[in-house]
């Protein structure tokens, strides 16, 4: 598509336009080219604003020539074409020969030095980015094809190479240059050229196995964490699930739950090479990262317009055999018994913001999507939202809240229930019941492989595993978990109403059924014999009437904002000096500049 024009007036308009994008794409090549990034090392770890002298942008990042041409091929398809019609194909080479010249400066450099001459590594993959895009819209594929070569060699050159700083460092470098190319391009290596990339992994996957409780974090254990880095940005550009990226995916997981659970076996006050803040941390990217990228995945492709239903269909369907074959491996690590760490960083807690984050997402696309529920049948997705929600009431059922005559212990079993994981919790738990009674009878069958509950009568199924839910959010906001959990029962029991059918006798049957439902046998934090709502509901028949009562004239008036109120009520009233957190925010999950 080209700029056209009709009259003199936009002619002329048109001609100044081009001739301004040809000398602003030249002076920005020749800056990039010619003027240094940076002339002496980065202060941004302890300043504002970084060094004078820096060719960087207003946010402190970022060769301003970059950055200038980033946005020129990304903006619109009318500015790239016009790009090529004011440059000409030369452009592509251009960039290509701008990016090798960088690359070679970089390498003089040495490694970890980003000042000097030349541009840093993340400005120079930016180049990548910028041909990439040029090179899809007009068919520059020996370009693309010369440029993608690159980090391949250099992959395959370290494949049998040993362990070493050099090679991790190597690897990585890759990683991120590969991650700046198209999402296509990356798919395509991905299903053709696989066993390329296949050291790349398998680096990352031994790295779990040096896992020690003793020793600090040496020079190869810091650039495995940077690989470890570079290989989840790769997976997160390719934006798709093909066969050989899902068991990578599987492999990753479970090597990371393997290590967690050896971490968490060594108790609270273990020492970590690998759990701690600059290694599988804040300071580089958290455990669960893996698991995080699928429920991107999940994302991109139930709203791509770019892909056709089957292909939707079928890379879904890919994304929910990786999280069944890694749930069993998931759960244990979260079920562990062991105390909030104390020493190193608990890997359960991201992991399990991240687990319960992917599956609302997979449950919000299955809830949109007739034809991809309908397709995950088969896979028996289902059972895999009933473990998850067993999953969940579990981790509450964990917690020991006291009784009428015994406070609570103050070392609690298992993780912390203070921060993001359970906040992706209660989101999860609100979203995955919106799919309905099947759910909620999943829920009740996976629970009782755990919990053997006395529920009196007979119940059905879809009931009894709502009843099971109500009882752990009675639980949590008891003092299970902290006292903001209580600004979410309103979402989370009209989710319960809607899954019941909007009936309203059946839901404050189900309520009803909650306050009563025991443990026959002692599991985490409940005693045999103990109610699963916890000790506020553990009260006259005359509470849990009134109880009731508030609760059906809030849902008579749809009145679910006013739930928060009653539930409160029921359940000791406002917890002060709890020892709880304010309410968190999730996670950052991103980690491009390491």
């Amino acid at each position: 598509m080209a700029l056209r024009s009709t009259t003199e007036t936009e002619r002329h308009l048109i001609e100044i336009f081009e001739k301004t994008l040809y000398a602003g794409i030249q002076q920005a090549i020749l800056a990039t080219a010619q003027i240094p990034e940076l002339v002496a090392e980065s202060t941004l770890e302890l300043t504002r604003y970084d060094i004078k002298g820096a060719m960087r942008g207003p946010g402190g990042e970022d060769h301003v020539g970059c950055i200038a041409l980033i946005r020129m091929s990304s903006e619109s398809d009318v500015l790239r074409s016009s790009v090529f019609k004011v440059c000409g194909e030369s452009i592509l080479q251009d960039l290509t020969n701008l990016h090798h010249a960088l690359k070679r400066i970089e390498v003089e450099r040495g490694v970890g030095v980003d000042y000097g001459k030349g541009v840093t590594p993340l400005s120079r993959r930016l180049l990548i980015r910028v041909v990439s895009r040029l090179g899809m819209q007009q068919g520059g594929g020996t370009v693309l094809h010369t440029l993608l070569e690159e980090p391949l060699r250099e992959i395959v050159a370290q494949k049998s190479t040993p362990t070493t700083v050099e090679k991790l460092f190597r690897l990585c470098e890759a990683a991120l240059d590969l991650s700046f190319f198209s999402p296509p391009l990356l798919s395509h290596l991905f299903r053709n050229r696989a066993s390329d990339l296949d050291s790349l992994f398998q680096t990352v996957i031994m790295g779990y196995s040096g896992l020690s409780f003793t020793s600090e974090a040496d020079s190869t254990t810091q650039q495995w964490g940077r690989l470890r880095c570079g290989v989840i940005c790769l997976l997160r550009a390719c934006q798709s699930m093909t066969d050989y990226s899902s068991g990578v995916f599987t492999a990753l997981i479970k090597a990371e739950c393997e290590a967690a659970a050896a971490q968490c076996g060594q108790g609270p006050e273990s020492g970590s090479n690998l759990f701690i803040e600059d290694i599988v941390g804040e300071e580089k990217i958290h455990t669960g990262a893996y698991v995080i990228l699928i429920g991107e995945c999940l994302k991109h492709l139930s709203s791509s317009k770019h892909m056709t239903v089957e292909d939707q269909v079928e890379s879904c369907r890919r994304c929910v055999q990786v999280l069944k074959h890694c749930a069993p491996d998931v759960a244990s690590v979260l079920l562990h018994v062991s105390p909030e760490a104390t020493v190193h960083v608990d890997p359960r807690v991201t992991l399990a913001e991240a687990w319960f984050s992917t599956m609302k997402t997979l449950a919000s696309v299955c809830r949109h999507s007739e034809q991809i529920i309908s397709s995950l049948a088969a896979e028996n997705v289902q059972t895999l939202f009933g473990e998850s929600l067993s999953l969940a009431m579990l981790f509450i059922f964990m917690k020991d809240i006291g009784g009428k005559k015994r406070p609570a212990p103050d070392v609690q079993r298992g993780m912390s229930s203070d921060g993001p994981q359970t906040l992706a919790i209660s989101d999860f738990i609100a979203e995955a019941m919106l799919l309905g009674p099947p759910i909620l009878a999943g829920s009740i069958s996976a629970l009782s492989a755990h919990i053997q509950l006395n529920c009196g009568n007979e119940v059905p199924a879809e009931v009894l595993g709502a009843a099971a839910i109500s009882a752990s959010i009675l639980r949590a906001i008891s003092g299970a978990t902290p006292p903001w959990v209580v600004e979410d029962t309103p979402v989370l029991f009209k989710s319960m109403y809607v899954a019941l059918g909007s009936n309203p006798d059946l839901f404050i049957q189900t309520l009803g059924v909650s306050t009563k439902l025991e443990t026959m046998t002692a599991v985490g934090g409940l005693r045999a014999g103990e109610k699963l709502s916890g000790r506020y509901l553990d009260a006259s028949e005359s509470h849990i009437n009134s109880f009731l009562s508030k609760a059906s004239e809030t849902v008579a008036k749809n009145d679910w904002k006013k739930m928060k109120v009653v539930l409160k009520s029921a359940t000791g009233g406002k917890k002060k000096e709890s020892g709880f957190n304010l309410k968190p925010h999730y996670c950052n999950w991103e980690c491009e500049r390491v």
